[in-house]
């Protein structure tokens, strides 16, 4: 690397979140009668919007993850116990946005979101607003052609505001869209004699794409039967549709934090015609009673950190029966592998295209009982 150019690293800026370019850009008395703010990680948008809005006016956070929310809601009470709110407040989760007339909407969207899911996003933020009503949205990207084009679909006047980190969009609601655009997929796969349907939804992992990491998980697990299964991070639910079938007397209990791909599992259950999979929306580690699975699945097929590693498994150590199974699948193996040997017996990689299957027992004596 030249000299000019470890200069040039040096001195960039690191981008703000979208959230924060809102908070920038928006009015530090903010006047709006009833906001949204959607939130789909623990930026602080919705608690310094509470502390900007007016006496008497309404701010509502709402998001698809109810992990998100709950943590959200949390740090609202927190903020309520150490000054009064002269306004009110709410925390939503749900598969859809809230059918409510909003004032405002403020939608800040990741750099990683498909173009897809930025317009089911912008939809929806779209329908919630009243006529008058004002959505104001932060998209870090620099080419914004296509996105440009279709908000002026939608407003007849478009605010853009051009920075070196995004750009802000603004418009106004003049008009209501006669139907909303649904971007509900649903696709189709084979499980030896059976055909099974599953639905997927911008925001649903491997939305309109093969996921992968179900099927490789679903090749290679090994499942006895009459047994019990906890399904974590069900997604569109095909690995829960898959063990489902296998045996009529399998139970699977499946189970999200994200209240699209809860809905996407519910409808591909009525669609199987399934009645031994029940499903949950829940919080991480929530809805978990200790030693009741024989098996546990799951697909993790991002590493996102040791510390969300270690909690998910310590939750399969507490959730399985003594000897019970835990099988997933994952792209990153190698911090698992290692930490799979520490907690649990029987430790097996399997190896799949670009996807690995990881598999080991919970040892019938405790692990602390063993090393005395």
């Amino acid at each position: 690397m030249s000299r000019n150019s470890k200069k040039k690293q040096r001195t960039k800026k690191v981008a703000p979140a979208p959230e924060q370019m809102l908070l920038d850009y928006l009015d530090p008395e903010w006047k709006a009668n009833h906001t949204l703010c959607f939130q789909s990680n623990l930026q602080p948008l919705t608690t310094q919007m509470i502390k900007r809005a007016q006496p008497g006016s309404r701010i509502d956070c709402f998001s698809f993850d109810k992990t998100i929310i709950d943590r959200i809601q949390q740090k609202c009470r927190l903020l309520q116990e150490e000054q009064p709110l002269s306004i009110e407040w709410n925390a939503l989760c749900d598969s859809d946005f809230p059918e409510s007339d909003y004032d405002a909407a403020l939608l800040p969207l990741s750099e990683q979101y498909s173009d897809e899911y930025v317009r089911d996003l912008t939809f929806s933020a779209f329908h919630c607003l009243q006529i008058g009503g004002t959505l104001t949205i932060a998209l870090p990207r620099a080419k914004d052609y296509e996105y440009h084009k279709f908000l002026k679909s939608l407003f007849n006047k478009v605010t853009r505001v051009v920075s070196d980190f995004g750009i802000i969009y603004q418009g106004k609601k003049q008009k209501a869209l006669s139907n909303k655009k649904d971007f509900l997929d649903e696709v189709t796969i084979r499980d030896g004699d059976h055909l099974l349907h599953a639905f997927t939804q911008p925001g649903v992992f491997s939305h309109r794409r093969p996921n992968q990491s179900a099927r490789a998980l679903t090749n290679l697990m090994e499942l006895s039967d009459n047994a019990t299964i906890l399904n974590v991070d069900c997604g569109s639910g095909i690995v829960a549709f898959v063990a489902a079938t296998r045996n009529d007397a399998t139970t699977v209990h499946a189970i999200d934090s994200n209240a699209r791909a809860v809905k996407c599992t519910e409808q591909g259950v009525a669609k199987n015609q399934l009645t031994n999979v029940r499903v949950e929306l829940c919080k991480e580690g929530e809805a978990i009673f200790p030693e009741t699975y024989d098996y546990i699945l799951a697909c993790k097929s991002y590493f996102t950190s040791e510390d969300q590693g270690e909690a998910f498994l310590q939750m399969s150590l507490r959730a399985l029966k003594p000897g019970g199974l835990l099988q997933f699948s994952t792209k990153q193996y190698q911090w698992y592998a290692n930490r799979l040997l520490d907690l649990f017996t029987d430790v097996a990689i399997d190896g799949a295209t670009h996807h690995f299957m990881l598999s080991a027992k919970k040892p019938a004596t405790p692990a602390s009982d063993l090393q005395d």
